[in-house]
């Protein structure tokens, strides 16, 4: 069976295309996915994009969007433009944090990316939080205080430090067999390469 870590940053939009797809998709080739939440923040700061890669340039954050609903279309995936950009993540990537640590980053990651794309409750915020952890059946004050404990935040910042080490600089990151590939467009080529190992 082929291999896959999946790279992401809650705060991603084009990420939402491959969190939706990702596990159906590995399933039907094989491949097993391990689910690797990380912060792009400090990676794109240092790369001088203190603002993200589309809030200082309104004609590429409009074809953003529009590019978003377009390829959410080709795949058959529901999509719904949320009122806020950016959400503030750091929460809700520690939680991922805990959720991959303990198993269940993959289930924790599709629900709270499908409410915010689908529903416009915003990653990030106490409602999608509380939302996705009841539908998963977890104890929400359990995991918000291990979330917040210091061995959770420095494993979230080692995890950071490994994306960076990799060469990551954008999300979704998929690397298999010792390749990087970039981009909800490169999903199909990261499972490929996966399969010829």
């Amino acid at each position: 069976m082929g291999k896959l870590d999946f790279w992401f940053e809650y705060g991603s939009t084009y990420t939402y295309l491959a969190v939706a797809r990702m596990h159906a998709m590995a399933s039907r080739h094989g491949i097993e996915v391990r689910w690797r939440p990380f912060l792009l923040a400090p990676i794109m700061v240092e790369q001088g994009l203190t603002q993200g890669p589309f809030l200082p340039f309104p004609q590429k954050l409009r074809y953003m969007w529009r590019d978003l609903e377009r390829r959410a279309a080709t795949h058959g995936l529901p999509y719904r433009q949320p009122a806020h950009y950016p959400p503030n993540t750091l929460l809700t990537a520690r939680v991922g944090m805990l959720a991959a640590t303990e198993g269940w980053c993959r289930e924790f990651t599709e629900r709270s990316f499908a409410l915010h794309w689908t529903e416009d409750i915003a990653i990030g915020s106490d409602a999608n939080l509380s939302a996705t952890l009841a539908a998963l059946g977890r104890d929400a004050s359990r995991v918000l205080s291990q979330a917040q404990s210091a061995a959770n935040k420095d494993l979230l910042r080692a995890a950071t430090d490994e994306a960076k080490a990799l060469g990551l600089f954008g999300s979704p990151s998929f690397v298999t067999r010792g390749e990087l590939f970039w981009g909800d467009d490169r999903l199909e080529d990261a499972l490929a390469w996966a399969q010829t190992g």
